[in-house]
């Protein structure tokens, strides 16, 4: 790397600082199945100030850096070791991309001020890179506090490749530069002092192969965060199958290009776009974050068809960075010919079954030594783990619309263990009446009754004593149990 690049970077550094978090850190089986069990644990990470046109104090970290933190405090080399509170303003649940979007606590980004001003500085702020484009060899430095360290550390390396992302899964660039435990949430930063992306990952299994997630994913969740109020992303609310020459000619394609669609969620972009099964989707239509005009045609592998080929991208990746509330317009192929149509950008659609891996966003409930939850993707996952015959019990019900009360574990010698009931059990009714949640159960155990009869989806009845109940049935938060 050249001398300039190495003092540009040495300036940048001081936009960066260092993550100490406290909360809880880990996803185990146990603790999930019974939320008593968390642990409390201290961890360290990397972030940086960013330019935004959303105030000033606004930090970029990784999701998984903050996740599940009960307090988050920032140090930066500017003000010796002086610690900042600063507070989590949205952060991408399921870690793709993963992306937090910190700011500093009411009152410290002029007690910083204060500190900083001593030594005749401002506070440092990053800029995005405003060259959308990445190519491999694009030199870089990433900066961040890996191993504990307390000042920053500076690797050099280069893009070296891409990872296109999935309906679920966030593209990312590859890079040699040196990414370490701690360094994860800090800025890998081009020649110019812009950010490329995130310091995310490492692949274990190999030498110098790291992750970056792309710079252009915090420009768009700062856009939908600040401007439609969510950490989502923009989704496409369907699924695709690869076109073919067998299909397309059947369908009375001239050639072979475009998606087919193979289903249309209820709710979703397709579903508002008119979309139905075995429409083929040729281009779309729309205005990325900065406003600029964007037509991107696809191949039939879903790969937009671009004069740069600097590297693959397909539908997924282009469609999460359109801002939510777009209007995207779309030629299909249906019937024999094309037709327009278009829709404004949306989420994924909800769904009652869902990944939970928040747990201030958890809540359980403790009675006659049962513990309930909703069912997750994380409990379906532990259950796998831990009991794969309860797993493919719970499994012949399934469905993503329809919310499961479940119970995770039984305590030892309580009243529910002597009449045989198990983790694993899906309470389907009380006293007759159908479960439709968590809340619904609630309501019924707080109408106090004598007797109360649960019924499970397996099959397992259980009579447990009204006057057996705590003075107040409340749920739960797993965090009031970390130790």
């Amino acid at each position: 790397m050249s001398a300039p690049f190495t003092e540009l970077t040495r300036v940048k550094m001081n936009a960066v600082v260092q993550i100490y978090a406290e909360g809880y850190a880990g996803e185990e089986v146990k603790s999930i199945l019974n939320p008593r069990l968390g642990d409390l644990k201290n961890w360290s990470g990397s972030g940086f100030f960013v330019s935004s046109p959303y105030g000033e104090g606004i930090l970029i970290t990784n999701a998984h850096v903050v996740k599940n933190a009960r307090s988050i405090e920032i140090m930066t080399m500017l003000t010796s070791e002086e610690k900042f509170q600063v507070e989590t303003i949205g952060l991408v649940k399921s870690l793709e991309p993963d992306v937090a979007v910190l700011r500093l606590k009411d009152g410290e980004l002029e007690r910083m001020k204060a500190f900083i001003g001593e030594n005749h500085f401002d506070i440092p702020h990053l800029e995005l890179r405003d060259n959308p484009i990445v190519s491999r060899g694009t030199g870089l430095k990433a900066i961040g506090y890996p191993m504990g360290m307390t000042e920053p550390n500076i690797t050099a390396g280069e893009i070296t490749n891409f990872m296109s992302g999935e309906r679920t899964v966030a593209e990312k660039y590859v890079t040699d530069a040196a990414i370490n435990p701690g360094n994860s949430g800090g800025p890998a930063i081009d020649d110019q002092g812009q950010v490329i992306g995130i310091n995310t990952s490492i692949y274990e299994e190999a030498d110098n192969i790291g992750f970056i997630t792309p710079s252009p994913f915090i420009a768009i969740i700062l856009k939908n965060i600040f401007e439609n109020n969510s950490v989502n992303f923009s989704d496409i609310g369907g699924t695709f199958q690869k076109n073919s020459d067998e299909v397309a000619k059947a369908l009375k394609m001239e050639k072979a290009k475009g998606l087919i669609v193979s289903s249309v969620e209820r709710g979703g972009f397709l579903d508002k776009a008119g979309i139905k099964k075995q429409d083929v989707l040729i281009s779309l239509h729309f205005s990325d974050q900065d406003g600029n005009e964007s037509l991107e045609q696809l191949d039939r592998h879903g790969i937009l068809i671009s004069k740069d080929h600097y590297h693959r991208r397909n539908l997924f990746d282009a469609f999460k960075l359109i801002p939510l509330d777009t209007l995207v317009s779309l030629k299909v192929w249906r019937e024999g010919k094309v037709f327009e149509s278009s829709a404004k950008s949306s989420p994924m659609p909800l769904r009652k079954i869902k990944s939970n891996p928040i747990i201030e966003e958890r809540c359980f409930l403790d009675c006659w030594g049962l513990t309930i939850q909703v069912l997750s993707f994380e409990i379906l996952e532990s259950f796998n783990l831990s009991d794969t015959i309860w797993f493919y019990e719970i499994l012949k019900k399934f469905s993503l619309d329809k919310e499961r009360v479940i119970v995770t574990h039984v305590e030892k010698d309580s009243e529910s263990y002597y009449q045989e009931w198990h983790a694993g059990e899906v309470i389907e009714s009380v006293n007759g009446i159908k479960i439709k949640g968590l809340d619904h159960f609630l309501e019924i155990l707080r109408e106090r009754k004598d007797l109360y009869h649960l019924e499970s989806e397996s099959g397992s009845i259980g009579f447990f004593k009204g006057k057996a109940l705590k003075k107040e049935v409340k749920l739960l938060n797993p965090s009031l149990f970390l130790k």
